[in-house]
């Protein structure tokens, strides 16, 4: 059933939700501007498509590398404070670089670094300003409350790349990285506003909860590591990133090899997906309620490799754009849930530990694009998706049945 509309308004009408809410969109919008403007100047400066991809990987790498760190420090330090210092360094930093773009100064090093800041603040997400929205919004409101803050990431998934080519053309570089630090400034001054955040997050602790010792911050929670569950969240989050997210690379490439499309109409295309999973997550914000979450983690998964295995013996234009919605669409489903089930299965002294442990998993997805890019190469577009999609059914139908084991 539908949420009533007196619960979504009541939900938008506290403050420090509708603050983190907006600094979920805007940094959503300036970090598809910077993955696509970041790379145009790298290729601008390189002429060569390796140290292109190169940007994506370093914005990557705090992932793998920082994921639990960040984590930690979210279960050990004082959350907005982390928020609102994260905004205020990036900010800076944009600031002098966009100075020294202007003075013609930067080059291929200024990507580098823009991009790994990037991805640096995009890795305190999930342990800081998601957890705070949660306790912002109130975990009996948790799952709608993600639904739609996880629309801001598709709806700026789907225009990002046509801003973003449009801005760089008008702005530069030295543009970008201007406005990039004008929002990261904004986003400081508005997580600096929180108001009540902090004490909701002192009574969702609960009794008997004590600060992590400074050893935690390198110890990862043994307790959720064995636990059989978790491992199946983790599992699904490893099949998502390496069969199904990095699939949506090739989207340009089988725009152009299998249809011939304009670059213009290839960018429409690539937003298709990006379109489905806003629609899909607002309707998880309108469906969800209190209804178990696995599922709709776990088949949003399972929704988008069938899709892509259905897309693979009837690869024409009009099936494609179907597709691509109908993916946004399941690929909302794990987006939205997968912050909710760490949250809900974390005891409340470990759930930064736990979101910086799944961010590390995250990672992966530097295998899936190189995976990708192999297969991709070596077969025909509707075979190569056909490999990837089994590929990722097999430990994805492996993992449901060690979920419903563990829960019996």
């Amino acid at each position: 059933m539908l949420q009533s509309s007196p619960t979504i308004r009541a939900l938008f009408a506290v403050p420090d939700y509708r603050r983190l809410w907006t600094i979920g969109a805007l940094v959503g919008v300036v970090r598809w501007l910077e993955f696509l403007a970041l790379g145009i100047f790298a290729y601008q400066v390189t002429q060569s498509p390796s140290h292109v991809a190169l940007i994506a990987l370093v914005r990557m790498l705090p992932y793998v590398v920082l994921g639990f760190l960040v984590g930690a420090l979210a279960d050990y330090v004082d959350k907005q404070r982390m928020l609102a210092v994260g905004f205020l360094v990036s900010g800076i930093a944009f600031a002098v670089m966009a100075a020294l773009s202007a003075l013609g100064l930067a080059g291929y090093g200024t990507a580098l670094c823009a991009a790994f800041l990037t991805g640096l603040l995009w890795t305190t997400d999930l342990p800081v300003r998601r957890r705070l929205l949660v306790e912002a919004a109130g975990v009996h409101r948790m799952t709608a409350a993600l639904g739609f803050d996880n629309s801001n990431f598709f709806a700026t998934r789907a225009a990002g790349p046509i801003i973003g080519g449009v801005a760089y053309q008008m702005l530069g570089i030295e543009g970008i990285l201007a406005l990039s630090a004008a929002v990261y400034l904004t986003c400081f001054y508005l997580s600096v506003g929180l108001k009540d955040v902090q004490s909701s997050a002192s009574d969702t602790a609960g009794e008997g909860s004590s600060r992590p010792s400074v050893l935690s911050l390198l110890i990862p929670p043994r307790e959720l590591i064995l636990s059989r569950r978790f491992q199946v969240v983790l599992g699904v989050t490893v099949v998502f990133n390496i069969w199904c997210f990095p699939f949506l690379s090739m989207v340009p490439v089988i725009g152009e090899k299998e249809f011939g499309l304009s670059p213009a109409l290839i960018g429409a295309l690539s937003a298709c997906e990006g379109i489905g999973g806003t629609i899909g997550a607002i309707l998880i914000g309108l469906l969800a309620g209190q209804r178990p979450q696995f599922p709709f983690y776990y088949f949003g998964v399972m929704g988008f490799l069938v899709l892509m295995l259905a897309l693979s013996a009837s690869l024409t234009l009009g099936t494609t754009i179907v597709g691509l919605l109908l993916i946004g669409v399941s690929a909302s489903g794990f987006s939205a849930i997968q912050y909710a089930l760490i949250y809900t299965m974390s005891p409340p002294d470990m759930r930064g530990r736990a979101a910086g442990f799944l961010s590390i998993f995250i990672g992966t997805s530097t295998l899936g694009f190189y995976n990708t890019g192999f297969v991709f190469s070596r077969f025909e577009t509707a075979d190569a998706m056909m490999v990837i999609a089994l590929e990722g059914l097999i430990p994805l139908v492996i993992l449901g049945l060690l979920w419903i084991r563990a829960k019996s």
